[in-house]
């Protein structure tokens, strides 16, 4: 019922289309960088603008609340027993309060450096460097945690997710040292771990990217975003933002200094989530069911006044 009615309140409302070729993210792409920038960097159409993060280091794992209007992210790169603090800014970058992961409970994982978000839970992947898994924690990345389900092959090396509001599924990118010029896989889990699909991160021009993060659905146009780690391909140096439809298909690639020449030209995302317009960033299923209802209702009513006139 619930993908049902996310389905038929996206039709009815008519979210836009997918951008233009050239144009950034439909919804607002928050990303945090590995670079040593300190900031959380914002893509929407052709602007570009960051706020600076109070942390040292360099951010990674990231949610952006719509319901509450927060951003939360904390640092990335831990692994096995380490810890990342971080904290919740409004979605203007103003800091509110501290926030921490606290992934001591999964010593030998790999690393984490990004997250996703359904409106309720957190959810982050640890891979690469160690035991990889998808793991769930509260919406402001508190908790013990708990493991969803283990990655194996290829899939092991991921290091991006997102949760997709559409099929209530996760999706993760691959970081795969050794996929040379097939590039990594985007892969569709369900809840429970089993992988319903994937598509390779390759280009129109058939340059693949074999180290993929930022990973990020935005329903407001039913695409993924995501971080393609690639040299020179927009002359600008790498950490280039490729954008995909559902089924795989490449659609365009961005670069911050399109829109802002003073963006920095080398700089490689860690984490990413797209805070969608016209909507809450991530609606929880109750938000949805009302809306859907509000709409429904009215609709109904009105068919049924049409049918007893005619």
């Amino acid at each position: 019922m619930r993908l049902t009615v996310f389905a038929f309140t996206v039709a009815v409302l008519g979210f836009a289309s997918v951008s233009s070729a050239g144009q950034g993210p439909s919804g607002r792409y928050y990303v945090t960088d590995e670079s040593g920038f300190n900031k959380i960097w914002q893509f929407q159409g052709n602007t570009l603008s960051s706020f600076g993060t109070v942390t040292a280091g360099a951010d990674g794992p990231i949610v952006v609340d719509g319901n509450a209007g927060l951003v939360r992210s904390v640092s990335g790169g831990f692994s096995g027993g380490g810890g990342g603090s971080g904290a919740a800014y409004n979605l203007a970058g103003v800091p509110l309060n501290p926030v921490s992961l606290d992934f001591s409970l999964y010593g030998g994982h790999g690393r984490v450096i990004d997250a996703g978000f359904d409106g309720k839970n957190s959810y982050i992947v640890s891979g690469l460097f160690g035991a990889a898994g998808v793991f769930m924690y509260n919406g402001d990345f508190s908790g013990p945690g708990s493991l969803m389900f283990n990655l194996a092959g290829t899939a092991a090396t991921a290091q991006g997710i997102t949760y997709d509001t559409t099929t209530d599924t996760i999706w993760v990118s691959d970081y795969d040292f050794n996929a040379g010029a097939t590039g990594g896989r985007i892969r569709q889990f369900s809840l429970t771990g089993v992988e319903l699909s994937s598509f390779a991160v390759v280009d129109d021009q058939g340059n693949a990217s074999e180290r993929n993060t930022a990973l990020a659905y935005d329903f407001s146009d039913d695409t993924f975003w995501m971080n393609a780690h690639v040299e020179n391909t927009l002359g600008f140096g790498f950490g280039e933002l490729w954008q995909f439809s559902r089924n795989g298909t490449f659609l365009q690639k961005i670069h911050g200094k399109q829109f802002d020449s003073t963006a920095p030209g080398n700089i490689l995302y860690w984490g990413g989530e797209i805070f969608a317009t016209g909507a809450s960033a991530v609606p929880e299923p109750a938000t949805i069911c009302a809306l859907a209802v509000g709409i429904l209702v009215p609709l109904a009513r009105k068919l049924g006044t049409r049918a007893r006139r005619a």
